[in-house]
């Protein structure tokens, strides 16, 4: 089995009573969350309940405070740059792509500071599960279409190797088409990998069909919801 083909065993994560907020405005109160290894988790709710801020956190890019955050049984370390040796992935809202690099150079920042060593494998294998990324990777990433750009940044985190990947807003301004290929693919990757998925998304359908489990956030915590019970959902939304 090759490097890229498979990454390392995925870890179980571990969070207990987070809090994080912007300044003096907590959005996150007390919040549990339990991610199994190689399990699908989606993260719904309404704007502003702490959708963004909960990866941030847990990808070290905010202050948070908590009793226990643990990944792969180890302390969850409050830097971007340990979280990605430590095999968590963060696809932020926007997509985030180096606009003025083509996509073969995105890809191969994925690499740079994680945990491969077999890049030339790694990439191949991404390229394989995204084949519609070939035809693009001497284009500049910033004149690539809206969906494109989502493929590339999801790209980018898998040849980082995950075993945690986290995605933010992934439907978010693409037609359904998009949405579907790309959430299909970023699945089945995450699968064969054995990555675990956390992905944050206002698009319940998608998150449901997809998802092994989906939990909403309202209120600054994190309950299980059933996204098929739409009566619930809409009083937990409205």
């Amino acid at each position: 089995m090759t490097a890229g083909s498979r990454a390392a065993a995925s870890a179980a994560l571990r969070i207990s009573n987070l809090r994080a907020g912007y300044g003096k405005a907590r959005v996150l109160h007390g919040l549990d969350l339990a991610v199994e290894p190689g399990e699908m988790v989606g993260v719904a709710g309404p704007n502003g309940v702490g959708k963004s801020t909960l990866l941030k956190a847990i990808s070290g890019l905010m202050p948070r405070m908590a009793d226990r955050m643990e990944f792969g049984g180890a302390p969850l370390k409050q830097s971007p740059v340990d979280a990605v040796v430590q095999g968590i992935a963060h696809v932020p809202e926007g997509r985030r792509v180096l606009a003025d690099l083509t996509v073969e150079e995105n890809l191969r920042i994925g690499g740079i500071g994680g945990r491969v060593q077999d890049f030339a494998s790694v990439r191949q294998g991404v390229v394989d599960r995204f084949p519609s990324i070939v035809p693009l990777l001497h284009r500049k990433a910033g004149l690539l279409s809206g969906g494109q750009q989502q493929l590339v940044a999801i790209a980018r985190g898998l040849v980082a190797q995950p075993r945690l990947l986290m995605v933010d807003e992934l439907s978010l301004g693409l037609s359904p088409t998009a949405v579907a290929s790309i959430s299909a693919a970023t699945v089945s990757s995450c699968r064969e990998l054995g990555a675990s998925l956390l992905w944050v998304d206002q698009n319940l359908a998608i998150l449901g069909k997809h998802c092994d489990r989906v939990i909403l956030l309202r209120d600054g915590v994190a309950v299980d919801i059933d996204p098929r019970d739409t009566g619930a959902t809409n009083s937990a939304y409205f």
